[in-house]
């Protein structure tokens, strides 16, 4: 697992193509905030698949019961 960076919308604005690369390359994730709240991750892509794949199997091991 990479390292986790907080950062701020402007700053995750200036330095997108640096926080994509670092989630491609080093599993990074890259919290967002906005006025000092939590609003998004950027999440290496495996990850998010892997999200998904488990809220899927959830949804249809609910509506199996």
């Amino acid at each position: 697992m990479g390292k986790t960076e907080t950062v701020g919308v402007q700053q995750a604005r200036d330095n997108l193509r640096d926080h994509i690369d670092a989630a491609v390359q080093d599993g990074q994730v890259t919290v967002i905030t906005r006025h000092g709240k939590r609003v998004a991750a950027l999440v290496p892509d495996e990850w998010y698949q892997r999200a998904l794949a488990a809220l899927e199997a959830q949804g249809q091991a609910a509506g199996e019961s």
